[in-house]
This record gives structure tokens, C-alpha cells and sequence, in this order.
């Protein structure tokens, strides 16, 4: 076997401290890694950090406040990236530049124009164009999985319209910059719409956004609370996002594929919270039906990690799989690029209930 990759963890908050921990588990179930460091920019926290997991592993972690120190010291072969967003540009070129591989958590950059320039600096030269992974974990979740394994099958025949749906039962955590309700929510699902349709890409996108619930009772400023994207594809077919901060009776994420021979659904709102059934259905009854039982990361983690916490540490496998082989990754930059333009087309497209037709009775 390869010698184990040497791995750091960039940004760890809410989300990076997880990643952190995958990091570790992997390590000790297969080998094939080793955290050897943390980084992240405010106050002590990667201090707090590596010392916190330091319990968990004797190979000393190192702690940067710098992703510059960090490069400098030659520590590691890769990095998982979880930084604040106008951050993850420079990360990513600091490690890469240094010869890193990288894991890097959505969205790609800040901006659409960042987003493109990232790209042809990656593009230009051929060890960069290998180098960097999008976290899209929705692509490494079971559940989603056997949705595409149904679709390859054609089970529900030629598809017409898939709906995404993103709705948290609380506000963001007090803090947090929002760069929108659309750009911030809504990429993870058109990358998951783009990943099920395998192939075309959307030619136009419209969307509406409301204020009802959350705006009034959060300190985090957004634009919207409440928001709805539809996009056109090539043909007879479309795709729906919607998501919102106002699900106040818990976390739903759920997903319908409609066909001309049948429907898909994959729903995680339920009265079980650690399953999620996936089910097939024709106008003669029931295709498929299958339920995957969730991991129980305890109480005490953002509802995200509860849902997809086994798909980010597959995806992480997945990421340490291609470095030992020095594989090519399978989702980019590109996907990360096509994910964001469909996003912020529907944000800069967003239009408040007064751009609708009035009605008059």
C-alpha cells in the first residue's frame, strides 16, 4: 500500500471540524491518511482545535492561523478545504501551488467572474487541472445514489422535471454572511439536478423570492427567506429548486424525479429522522422501495451532518482513493463552475411577490 496521505483540514468550524474528524476515522479504519494539521484564521480556534483532537491520534496536529504558513512548513500531500467563501480561491491556489491535492467545499469562489478565472488558471496547466475536487457529497449519499441507479435503469421512462427541496428549521448561526438565499442554499441541489440529468445543461432559469418568517426573528441579514428556481433544459424538460430558512418543524431535504412512465421519491422528513426511503412509482403501483438507515452522529450536530454526515466521509474516501492512485478526481472545478452559474443565474433573476401580476377580482 501507498504511503498514507498527509492530510490538513482548512477552516475548522462548524462543518470543518467534522471533515476533521473523518479524517481521523478513515485513519484508523483503513490507514490511508493522517491529519497532521488545522488551520484556521480566527482567534485560537485551530489551537483549540488540534489539541481537542489530539486525544484521538498520536501524530502530532499542527496548528496555522495561515494557509501561507501552513504551505511553507511541507507538511501535506492534501487538504480539505472548508474556509469562509472569499477564502477559497486563495486556499485552494496556496495548496496547490505547493503541490497540495484538494477537497474543496462549495461553492467554488465568491463570485461567477472569480469562478471562471479559478478555472482557466487550473485548466492552463495540466498537474492543476488534476488537482482539485469539488465537495458535492450529495453525489456519494446512498439514498441519492440508488435515485440515479433507478434512473440508469429507466425505471419512470423519459424524465420531464425534477423538483430539489432544501428547507432549514432555523436561522444561521449568529455570525454567519449570507452572500444571498439562492447563492448560499441552492447549489448543492442544481448540482444534484445537473448530476441526475447527466448531460445537459440548463439554457434559461427564472425565480421568486419572499421574506415570511425567519427575516423577522434572525440577526443573520439575507435578502430572502423563502425561494424558488425553475430552469429550462434543452427539450421538453425542467428542473426545480426550492429552498427556504422557515421549515420550523424540522429539516426537510427531499427530492421527486417525475417520468413519463412514473414518478421518484427520495424524502428524509419523516418520523424516522436517521432514514430515508427511496420509492419508485408506475400507475400500477409500486417499482421500487428501499430505506437506508442514517448514521447517528447524537443530538448535539447541525442537521446537515445528521442527513449527509456518511456522505461526506465518502466522499472523502473517495477524494484519499484518487490521491493514492494519482487518479483523476471525476467531479471538478467544471462542476463546481456549471453548479454556481446555474445558482446565481436564478439569484440574479430573483424577483420579490411585487414583480408578479397582481390579481384584481
Amino acid at each position: 500500500m501507498n504511503k498514507p496521505i498527509k492530510m490538513a483540514v482548512i477552516g475548522v468550524g462548524r462543518i470543518g471540524v467534522f471533515h476533521a474528524k473523518h479524517v481521523q476515522e478513515i485513519a484508523r479504519e483503513t490507514g490511508k491518511c493522517e491529519l497532521v494539521a488545522v488551520v484556521d484564521t480566527y482567534s485560537d480556534t485551530a489551537q483549540r482545535v488540534a489539541q481537542e483532537l489530539q486525544t484521538d491520534q498520536e501524530a502530532k496536529i499542527h496548528a496555522f492561523n495561515s494557509v501561507q504558513d501552513l504551505a511553507q512548513a511541507d507538511l501535506i500531500d492534501g487538504a480539505f478545504i472548508a474556509s469562509r467563501t472569499d477564502a477559497h480561491e486563495p486556499d485552494a491556489r496556496n495548496l496547490i501551488d505547493a503541490g497540495c491535492r484538494v477537497l474543496l467545499e462549495k461553492p467554488l469562489t465568491h463570485s461567477l467572474d472569480s469562478a471562471q478565472a479559478f478555472v482557466n488558471y487550473l485548466d492552463a496547466d495540466e498537474g492543476r487541472s488534476q488537482a482539485l475536487m469539488q465537495a458535492f457529497m450529495r453525489r456519494f449519499d446512498a439514498p441519492l445514489m440508488k435515485v440515479k441507479e433507478l434512473l440508469e435503469q429507466k425505471v419512470i421512462g423519459k424524465i420531464f422535471k425534477i423538483t430539489s427541496i432544501l428547507e432549514d428549521p432555523a436561522p444561521p448561526p449568529v455570525g454567519y454572511s449570507s452572500p444571498g438565499l439562492l447563492t448560499d442554499m441552492s447549489v448543492h441541489n442544481c448540482d444534484e439536478i445537473l448530476w441526475l440529468l447527466d448531460g445537459p445543461l440548463p439554457e434559461y432559469a427564472a425565480a421568486f423570492g419572499s421574506n415570511l418568517h425567519n427575516t423577522f426573528v434572525s440577526p443573520v441579514e439575507e435578502d430572502y427567506d423563502d425561494a424558488y428556481l425553475q430552469m429550462w433544459f434543452p427539450g421538453n424538460l425542467i428542473g426545480q429548486v426550492q429552498v427556504s430558512r422557515n421549515h420550523v418543524a424540522g429539516y426537510r431535504n427531499e427530492s421527486w424525479v417525475f417520468g413519463d412512465k412514473g414518478v421518484i421519491h427520495i424524502g428524509n422528513f419523516q418520523e424516522d429522522p436517521l432514514s430515508v426511503t427511496v420509492e419508485a412509482y408506475s400507475p400500477k403501483g409500486v417499482i421500487a422501495k428501499e430505506i437506508f438507515a442514517l448514521r447517528d452522529y447524537g443530538d448535539d450536530v447541525p442537521v446537515f451532518i445528521k442527513r449527509f454526515g456518511e456522505a461526506y466521509k465518502n466522499e472523502l474516501t473517495f477524494f484519499l482513493d484518487k490521491c493514492l492512485n494519482d487518479a483523476p478526481f471525476g467531479v471538478t472545478h467544471k462542476d463546481g463552475l456549471n453548479a454556481m452559474r446555474v445558482a446565481l443565474a436564478g439569484a440574479e433573476a430573483i424577483r420579490p411577490k411585487e414583480n408578479g401580476l397582481k390579481i384584481n377580482y
